[in-house]
């Protein structure tokens, strides 16, 4: 058994991360409307306060996952036993569901590797320490990548060959348009090998007030977490954001078939961010985009893996058909 940590975003081949970053939001904020996308905010306390929103009862994504994870994982197992597999989990977090499967994995005496892939070196650091204390004494070795995803893929597809099994969980991928998500699943298959599996989370259509629901909690997580996108603005470009001048809203877009949040300015008032001396004039009342959250169809999930070269193995769902797991085999 080992434990290894490495940072693939440090150092002289780190990719320009703070460039992109002001890029991004000089980019997003010049838009009408300004719309900004949901990885701004995962630095380490995003990624903490994110695990927080999982963790919510009416969160339906990160339920049905538990609920898939902790009834289904030998149905799981049955398609990785007989085999040495390599398990990569892209976006890990705090690796709370998937360390059902791990267990499951151990008692079943399968033969893998855990490699954890987030672009939060705090999270994958507190995810290593996590899995250490849990099952430092068994045969599972594990290496964590603070990386970007297909920069940890990349690196991984360095090593020996070995089948491996991709997990991509919580509903991640609706986080693209249906253009980005062909665009991403089709980056990820280049990155893998004939006969590797994908296990992708997708967050299913449902009653929009159900919807409605899990995206505004009463305690507030969900608007901490969209208003924390100021917080990082301020610390990495020198903007002048106050936090409490803006409230977040999340509603279903049938349009676009997503949630989408939005943090909304209380008041007309310009912002200044030093890193792009530039100011930005809000409107009272003015919407920005920071989320979105597309909500799959069952026949649009098999297109997306026909389209990009996969042949759907399984698709796991939860009782009430409300999220499923779907396990894809990558074919070339």
């Amino acid at each position: 058994m080992s434990f290894q940590f490495h940072n693939l975003r440090s150092g002289a081949a780190a990719p320009p991360s703070d460039d992109l970053f002001a890029q991004t939001v000089l980019k997003g904020l010049s838009k009408s409307p300004k719309c900004l996308p949901s990885w701004l905010i995962f630095d380490d306390r995003g990624s903490e306060i994110f695990t927080e929103i999982t963790q919510l009862k009416g969160y339906q994504p990160a339920q049905c996952e538990y609920e898939i994870f902790s009834k289904q994982k030998q149905a799981i197992t049955d398609i990785l036993r007989n085999q040495t597999f390599r398990m990569i989990e892209l976006g890990a977090g705090d690796g709370g569901k998937t360390q059902i499967l791990l267990q499951h994995c151990i008692q079943s005496q399968l033969i893998f590797e855990y490699v954890p892939i987030d672009i939060s070196e705090g999270a994958i650091k507190t995810l290593l320490s996590s899995l250490e204390s849990r099952f430092g004494e068994g045969p599972m070795s594990v290496t964590g990548l603070a990386a970007d995803y297909f920069d940890g893929l990349r690196a991984i597809g360095e090593q020996s060959r070995i089948r491996n099994f991709v997990l991509f969980l919580g509903s991640t991928i609706g986080n693209f348009t249906l253009p980005a998500a062909e665009e991403f699943i089709g980056k990820l298959r280049e990155c893998l090998n004939e006969g590797d599996y994908i296990m992708i989370g997708f967050d299913l259509m449902k009653h929009p007030k159900t919807l409605y629901a899990a995206y505004n909690d009463s305690t507030g997580v969900f608007e901490r977490f969209n208003l924390h996108l100021l917080d990082v603005i301020n610390q990495k470009l020198g903007a002048n954001f106050l936090k409490e001048r803006y409230v977040q809203q999340g509603q279903y877009n049938p349009q676009s078939h997503a949630v989408e949040s939005f943090v909304y300015s209380t008041r007309e008032q310009v912002v200044y961010i030093e890193t792009l001396d530039k100011e930005f004039h809000f409107e009272a009342w003015e919407p920005m985009q920071t989320e979105h959250s597309y909500k799959y169809t069952q026949l649009e999930i098999e297109m997306l893996a026909e389209k990009n070269g996969c042949r759907i193995v399984r698709h796991l769902f939860d009782t009430n058909n409300h999220f499923v797991n779907s396990i894809w085999e990558v074919k070339k």
